[in-house]
């Protein structure tokens, strides 16, 4: 396939090793997929010394000044055609070719072919060799109106990557002037060929002012004028700096203010004027004005634009024996309109350093100052004005934290003995009195075990009783200390039964223990029961994140918000820091005691709520940004090597 590809282009004047990797297949992928395709439209170019003329089509002429205009625009350019493809016979027609006289254009079909069925821009680098030097083909489809003109196609010196976009640019903007020619009135090619004429007598200028002085007398033998004046706008008045057939002029002279009056007008009134013309509704004051004074018998002025600006005017005087019309004044409208984006560029190239510095910051300040994209500008603004306030402002830093109250002391209320649940009087949540009955534990085995040590402490009596009427000093010594023991036994169940009745220690709230679904189950000595806290004395537990510990210290204050009482703010002081972090939720959490003075009697433990603690005085706009920023410069320093 390689070989194949390479046998193609050689028939078609291209050298295979001149094209980067892959061109060779892009390039022949649309040409010669159909069967050689790309080698029959060479073998009927080759069999043709001269193509065909295209009918019907742009003006042959106009096409030929344009692209001598175009080669002229582009640096090291070797040849040039522009073709226009036939849909009927699949063929390549000649319309323009540079040099003129160019005999082998062959080697351009297979470049137009692929720009063709790309549709787009095409750059094949390297693609011939000429004379030991390397070549690149540039094409580009050409369309005037949503209809395809034709395909320009330019061969030049090797150029590197970077600057292919310029080439591309300046092969765009050429295009530009296609527009003014007609597709259905190919016997305009004098008039396309004059316009095209004026351009390419300016653009062989070296510098802007020969420029214009060259524009002016062109402008001014073309149409026949007695005299054209350029203007630049500086401000929001025009200033002549170019007049036809005087090289220097005094810019305080009546003429010269005179005709920068009439641009004006016409600038100011954005549309062309054309003096005397009695069916124009614009104002022609001015322009009557230096017609009366310096006896011109037609005046034209056209106002100059360049990327949506006003760059100057242009002001044409004739005599009364060859008056101005509107033909003519729209041939001067479009060649100027081509050539003003062509002088801007001329004009920036040629400024200073300092002058450009100082145009570029007065462009960036009128856009910034502009009415367009008002909306976006005032959100802009009021955007940097918030984050001025907020980089000078200061106000309190404060720690967020979850928060818990828990009462400042908590007691326990376990099992006295192991034994069965009877009755359970409270829940969590309930508020108790000191020595109220909480829960109850069933007494029947105790009561059981106290019957039978009674028994055996009659029996142990009656031996002892016995012992003494038989003079047994042993056995006497003996069941006197069993009745001893049972009296202890005794002693010890009736505690026991005295504390079957679990009582409050102290007035408090129940916070933990709900003993009404366990009743009738065993119970182990120790096991806790309730847990309990009084009414007054609480503490919160505050959960603050390990990124924000290191700005808490003890003795700083803050306030508290808990969910049921959202209205009331309570003031808290951090008494406590624990020095070791517990996980909750995925988040290492220091627990931070604070204390709560005044508690109001709504208060109960167990309440939630949101604590902050004042951390200080700091910028706003640190404050909303320094955790991102330090979580920036922790993964920051995690990737750095």
């Amino acid at each position: 396939m390689k070989k194949l590809a390479t046998g193609k282009l050689k028939q078609a004047g291209l050298d295979s090793e001149a094209f980067e990797p892959g061109q060779v297949r892009d390039a022949f992928k649309a040409g010669s997929s159909a069967g050689g395709e790309v080698l029959s439209m060479t073998a009927r170019s080759e069999q043709q010394s001269v193509l065909p003329q295209a009918n019907g089509r742009l003006p042959g002429r106009f096409s030929e000044k344009w692209l001598e205009t175009t080669c002229g625009l582009l640096p090291g350019v070797h040849s040039a055609v522009f073709m226009v493809p036939d849909p009927k016979n699949d063929q390549l027609h000649l319309l323009a070719c540079w040099p003129q006289g160019l005999d082998k254009h062959q080697d351009f079909f297979a470049t137009v072919k692929y720009a063709l069925k790309k549709r787009g821009e095409v750059c094949l680098a390297k693609a011939h060799v000429v004379d030991g030097e390397a070549l690149d083909y540039f094409a580009k489809p050409v369309y005037i109106r949503s209809r395809l003109a034709g395909v320009l196609a330019v061969k030049m010196k090797h150029l590197p990557t970077k600057k292919h976009l310029a080439v591309f640019h300046s092969i765009k903007r050429s295009i530009r002037w296609l527009g003014l020619a007609s597709f259905n009135q190919p016997e305009n090619d004098d008039f396309y060929g004059s316009v095209v004429g004026v351009l390419a007598s300016c653009f062989e200028q070296s510098s802007y002012q020969q420029g214009l002085m060259r524009m002016v007398a062109e402008l001014t033998a073309e149409f026949n004028c007695e005299r054209v004046a350029f203007a630049e706008m500086q401000g929001h008045h025009c200033n002549v700096i170019a007049l036809s057939n005087s090289a220097d002029f005094d810019q305080r002279s009546n003429l010269v203010r005179k005709i920068a009056d009439a641009m004006d007008e016409a600038l100011e009134q954005d549309s062309a004027i054309l003096f005397p013309d009695r069916k124009s509704r614009v104002i022609q004051r001015a322009h009557l004005e230096l017609a009366r004074k310096f006896g011109s018998g037609s005046i034209a002025t056209i106002p100059l634009v360049c990327e949506r600006k006003l760059f100057g005017a242009i002001t044409l005087m004739c005599s009364e024996e060859s008056p101005l019309d509107d033909n003519t004044l729209d041939m001067c409208q479009q060649t100027l309109a081509l050539l003003t984006p062509f002088l801007a560029l001329k004009r920036e190239q040629e400024r200073g350093i300092f002058s450009k510095i100082a145009h570029s910051c007065g462009d960036g300040l009128r856009k910034l100052f502009g009415l367009k994209h008002l909306r976006f500008k005032l959100t802009a603004t009021a955007i940097a004005a918030i984050l001025v306030m907020a980089s000078l402002v200061e106000t309190t830093f404060r720690i967020n934290a979850d928060a818990v109250l828990e009462g400042e002391v908590q007691r326990v209320v376990a099992a006295p003995i192991s034994g069965y649940l009877l009755a359970s009087a409270v829940r969590a949540g309930d508020t108790i009195g000191q020595g109220e009955v909480m829960a109850s534990l069933d007494d029947s085995e105790l009561k059981l075990e106290l019957t039978r040590l009674n028994g055996r402490l009659q029996k142990s009596r009656r031996e002892y009783r016995e012992a003494q009427s038989a003079r047994d000093l042993v056995g006497v010594r003996v069941i006197k200390e069993q009745i001893n023991q049972i009296n202890a036994e005794i002693e010890l169940i009736e505690q026991q039964m005295q504390s079957i009745h679990l009582t409050a220690p102290f007035d408090g709230v129940v916070i933990e223990g709900d003993l009404s679904q366990k009743l009738g189950s065993p119970v182990e000595r120790g096991d806790v029961l309730f847990k309990i806290a009084p009414l007054e004395g609480y503490r919160i537990i505050l959960k603050v994140d390990e990124s924000k510990i290191s700005y808490v210290h003890k003795g700083q204050v803050g306030a508290l918000t808990l969910s049921s009482l959202s209205q009331v703010n309570f003031p808290i002081k951090v008494e406590r820091i624990t020095s070791v972090a517990r996980a909750e939720d995925g988040a290492n959490m220091f627990r931070v005691e604070a204390s709560l003075p005044g508690v109001p009697d709504m208060l109960r433990p167990g309440m939630q709520g949101i604590g902050k603690i004042n951390a200080g005085r700091e910028r706003m706009l640190w404050i909303w940004t320094h955790e991102i920023i330090d979580w920036l410069r922790l993964w920051a320093w995690s990737w750095w090597p």
